[in-house]
């Protein structure tokens, strides 16, 4: 086999491949005996068919399979040998076969570039401080008592903002395609943002016992696409009004929210968690910063495969936040190419980023070790709820085993960078 190497760009590589035409026709005299042993043809019997026969029969058959199986073969032989890793399949480009003649093949491909990366010692990063304030303690206190409030009757008055509705809801399609209720349990909260404000509109006021009828008719552009463009009836029946009653702050809040004996304790617990969010957020955008400091200060290509790859992934995020929204993407007014073209820039800074942190786990011989991977997939696991053998088995089945050892070294090369780094903090 002859290989040859074209060094297109720093990116991307041509390969050209020859196969000796003796070893291409032994593979197709081993495959003609395979198809006679296997074939059925009308007047003879399996495993007895002449190979001449089987020649005239299959022999177009026979020579794609075997140059089809031949190029992938070699192909992989062929990186092997170059030490060569593609960060996608090759493109087949030019497939070459005459009988008795050497088969020859060229494909293109992208390879990561070859980065040296200096300048990385005692990086000055500015960050600013993230301070954890009283205030902040108390709203996180509130909070609690939020999660906790209960909700209790009232009586003698009308419905107010703020106050939970308990009771029916009856609705009827005047306009559009959607299904009709009779007396449907309801709990609303009056005067809410997330209601239609029709709604709001018609409870605010009512008292227990009333009813209200309404008909809505929802813009083309709702959140919900069943509802854009329908015009539906309403029957709103209120059998009850509560409100939400809010512990104290006390000790015996403290009890019900966890296993805490006071609300000192509490208070502490509350005081340390959010320093610990404030410490993580510093961490983060000091490791952002050090991060756009190398990107800015090398400059080289990056393979346009693990760009468009990164957009991708993007994209994902985008439509599946659009989903949750209840918005179907298909029929959004967007222009996913526009969008992918405007994602482009960061895409591929992130691709760079990503390059510089591999290249520096080389210089610097970080390496991702199976105590970090063994730890990553627990902590995963434990996450998601699954055992981390089985979520070993699907990542390896998908290919991403590869990926997730680079993004644990490249998380190891930014936690070096970070404690090398020179911090100092704004307004200190």
């Amino acid at each position: 086999m002859k290989v040859v190497v074209n060094e297109l760009n720093s990116c991307k590589r041509g390969l050209e491949v020859e196969i000796p035409g003796e070893r291409v026709s032994e593979e197709m005299e081993r495959t003609f005996r395979e198809y006679s042993r296997r074939a059925r043809i009308p007047g003879f019997r399996q495993g007895k068919i002449p190979i001449e026969v089987v020649r005239r029969r299959f022999g177009k058959e026979v020579q794609d399979e075997v140059v089809e199986k031949m190029v992938r073969e070699y192909a992989l032989r062929a990186l092997e040998e170059k030490k060569l890793h593609p960060v996608h399949d090759p493109v087949l480009e030019g497939v070459n076969y005459q009988s008795g003649r050497p088969l020859t093949f060229k494909a293109t491909f992208e390879v990561r570039p070859a980065v040296s990366v200096s300048g990385y010692h005692k990086i000055p990063v500015t960050v600013g401080r993230r301070e954890v304030t009283e205030e902040m303690i108390e709203a996180s206190l509130r909070g609690l008592a939020e999660r906790a409030a209960k909700l209790e009757a009232v009586s003698g008055r009308p419905v107010q903002k703020g106050d939970y509705v308990v009771g029916t809801l009856s609705c009827r399609y005047l306009k559009g395609r959607g299904k009709n209720l009779v007396n449907e349990p309801l709990l609303l909260e009056a005067g809410s943002e997330n209601n239609h404000p029709d709604f709001n509109a018609a409870v605010l006021g009512l008292e227990a016992g009333r009813s209200a009828s309404f008909e809505t008719t929802y813009p083309e552009d709702w959140s919900a696409e069943a509802l854009r463009g329908c015009t539906v009836a309403y029957t709103i029946e209120v059998k009850e009004i509560k409100t939400k009653v809010l512990p104290p702050v006390n000790d015996d809040l403290a009890k019900e929210v966890g296993n805490f004996q006071s609300l000192d304790e509490l208070r502490e617990k509350v005081t340390g968690e959010l320093r610990r969010r404030a410490k993580e957020a510093e961490t983060s955008d000091a490791k952002d910063r050090i991060l756009a400091h190398l990107v800015e200060q090398h400059s080289f290509d990056v393979p346009e495969a693990l760009v468009e790859s990164q957009i991708d992934g993007r994209i994902e995020g985008i439509v599946r936040e659009m989903m949750a929204r209840g918005i179907e993407p298909t029929k959004a007014p967007v222009n996913w190419q526009e969008e992918r073209e405007k994602i482009r820039p960061a895409a591929a800074g992130a691709v760079r980023a990503g390059l510089i942190l591999e290249a520096i786990a080389v210089q610097e011989g970080i390496e991702t070790t199976e105590d970090d991977v063994n730890a990553w997939l627990r902590e995963e696991a434990r996450r998601q709820g699954t055992s981390p053998n089985a979520l070993k088995d699907r990542l390896a089945e998908n290919g991403r085993l590869a990926g997730l050892r680079r993004q644990i070294a490249r998380e190891k090369v930014l936690d070096f960078l970070l404690l090398d780094a020179t911090i100092t903090h704004e307004g200190k």
